[in-house]
């Protein structure tokens, strides 16, 4: 089984973003873990994954500004909006680096992508 056979899309995210910022596409490319081919289908799943994470207080949306990564200032329900209007703007191809938003960990979603990441190493 693959390392990531046995993770959660949640903790797939989490654990990638520990290294990195996550752009929209990459959630894409997780949510197609799920066999998903169409992509409204793919984009409802990866919405409901950038949801779930901004509604724990997992990561915070926001845009690469150059030097790192700035959080947008607004309301988790505004920032789907925002992120869902953009996403659907955007089409049905997945979104390219830097399109739609970058998401950021939090200390706990730190935290959990931490523990993911030291759980698969077992």
């Amino acid at each position: 089984m693959s390392p990531t056979g046995d993770r959660t899309l949640v903790e797939d995210l989490l654990a990638n973003g520990v290294d990195d910022w996550i752009y929209a596409g990459w959630v894409h490319q997780i949510a197609k873990r799920t066999g998903l081919q169409n992509p409204a289908d793919l984009r409802t799943v990866s919405l409901g994954i950038i949801a779930e994470v901004l509604a724990r207080g997992l990561m915070v949306p926001g845009e690469y500004n150059g030097e790192g990564h700035r959080p947008w200032e607004c309301s988790t329900a505004s920032a789907m909006e925002r992120i869902t209007e953009s996403w659907v703007a955007w089409g049905d191809t997945p979104p390219t680096p830097g399109a739609i938003v970058w998401l950021a960990l939090t200390q706990a979603g730190r935290e959990i992508g931490e523990a993911v990441l030291e759980r698969e190493q077992r």
